[in-house]
């Protein structure tokens, strides 16, 4: 009797931990909302990261979603997490709807990035640049910015298609 319940244990730590990881994930989640309400840019359409794509992903994989398509061309604001990236680009960042770090030095054919990004593109760049201001930021970031949608190649490497000219960003939790 007592090593049926001992083989048991592993199944209880993994399914404690998965519900943790989840629970994490719907609180960051609901912090990037909160937090993109009291944004003064609530004039302007607000992307979500749900909408860059069709659900659910059908034969042909990942389709563009009918709001990414309205939108594209016009002003929208974002509220994501900055990608951390062992090497920084210097007018490019990426935002995610949840925290994320690359580390590309022992996973060169798999990535942990999500499929569902939106680059950057900070037409300044430098310290003072949009892009350092978003990774600057502890928590997630509006972003305002022209939306463009198709595929491009990036200066990482990676193909995007979903970018955003930034125009402003600023941190909704405390910088960094």
């Amino acid at each position: 009797m007592g090593r049926l319940q001992d083989d048991k244990m592993p199944l209880k730590r993994l399914f404690a931990g998965a519900c943790l990881a989840g629970l994490a994930a719907l609180c960051a989640a609901t912090a990037a909302t909160a937090a993109a309400d009291s944004d003064p840019d609530v004039d302007l359409p607000a992307l979500k990261f749900g909408e860059l794509f069709k659900r659910p992903i059908g034969p042909r994989g990942l389709e563009p979603g009918p709001r990414v398509l309205a939108l594209a061309g016009l002003r929208v604001r974002i509220v994501g997490y900055a990608v951390r990236n062992a090497e920084p680009l210097p007018q490019l960042a990426i935002l995610a709807p949840l925290p994320v770090t690359l580390g590309d030095e022992d996973e060169s054919y798999a990535d942990d990035l999500p499929a569902g990004v939106v680059y950057l593109h900070d037409p300044e760049g430098g310290e003072r640049g949009l892009a350092r201001t978003v990774e600057r930021c502890a928590g997630p970031a509006s972003v305002v910015g022209r939306l463009e949608v198709g595929a491009r190649p990036e200066a990482d490497g990676r193909v995007s298609f979903v970018r955003l000219n930034a125009e402003s960003a600023r941190c909704l939790a405390a910088a960094r």
